[in-house]
């Protein structure tokens, strides 16, 4: 921690906040502060949500490129995707109103 409430990597102020720790979360810290004697709680943790926020961004930078499909991949997939569409009973020419949206519901 760095002098008056600041991280040592960034000038912003840190807000001391209070978590409460499920039995099994204070487990995993503890083993955890056993196993690095030199790191505080709050490193620990923070590292440990750094790890997630890491894992759960999917800026689309990071995110593969599309696949590009033929003419015939595309028409092919427009089929599989209209294979049951006769089963789709055809749409009334009104426009919905609510009482035939809702009306199986009372």
């Amino acid at each position: 921690m760095g002098p008056a409430g600041t991280s040592p990597r960034t000038s912003a102020i840190l807000i001391p906040m209070e978590i409460t720790l499920t039995p099994h979360g204070e487990e995993l810290l503890r083993s955890l502060l056993a196993r690095r004697p030199g790191q505080s709680p709050a490193e620990i943790l923070e590292q440990a949500l750094a790890g997630i926020a890491q894992k759960a961004d999917l800026s689309p930078a990071r995110l593969p490129e599309p696949k590009r499909l033929s003419h015939e991949e595309f028409q092919a997939s427009l089929d599989r995707m209209a294979q049951f569409s006769d089963k789709i009973p055809p749409m009334p020419d009104e426009t919905f109103s609510r009482e035939m949206i809702y009306q199986d519901h009372d």
